[in-house]
């Protein structure tokens, strides 16, 4: 497949983005303890990350605390399901910022890259049919985290995992 001028250009655009939040995430991660964090004020003026590779690592890296690759995968997949069904991937660069920026861990980052990436490429195949189809994620547990949330959603989940649950909700 010939590569197009706005496919380059997105490759660059998407390269230059990943290179800064790269950038931040060594910075955060070389910067004394007691420096302030940054915020979502932080962000560059004018950051719009609409990749759908970067925004799906990033619910990965946020949702997918298990060490899990189906778990990851499954939280990617949904992920890229809902950008389908909305035809849009929101902006998720104040996201993107405030996880580089607190508590950043670069092999967790790491492994949400690559689960987005085997999904993307077909070379991990999310299980069971539910999971596949689903485009929302929707955590199971109480705000205390210590019972299980009475949620209608309970009702509909056919796809669970490490308290959270995959369903399609119809865009």
């Amino acid at each position: 497949m010939p590569l197009t001028n706005s496919t380059k250009r997105t490759a660059r655009i998407g390269l230059a983005a990943l290179a800064c939040f790269i950038l931040l995430g060594v910075v955060a991660w070389a910067s004394p303890a007691d420096a302030p964090a940054a915020t979502a004020d932080d962000t560059p003026e004018g950051l719009v990350i609409t990749s759908p590779r970067i925004c799906a690592a990033l619910a990965v890296y946020e949702l997918a605390a298990a060490d899990d690759w189906g778990l990851r995968a499954t939280v990617a997949n949904t992920s890229l399901n809902a950008f389908r069904d909305a035809s849009r991937v929101p902006d998720c660069a104040a996201g993107v910022t405030e996880a580089l920026s607190h508590h950043f861990e670069p092999a967790r980052w790491q492994l949400a890259l690559d689960a987005v990436d085997a999904v993307l490429s077909g070379s991990y195949q999310v299980s069971p049919a539910a999971c596949v189809r689903a485009n929302t994620v929707v955590p199971l547990s109480a705000a205390d985290g210590k019972e299980p949330s009475a949620s209608p959603v309970l009702v509909r989940a056919q796809c669970v995992m490490h308290e959270l649950a995959f369903v399609e909700v119809a865009p």
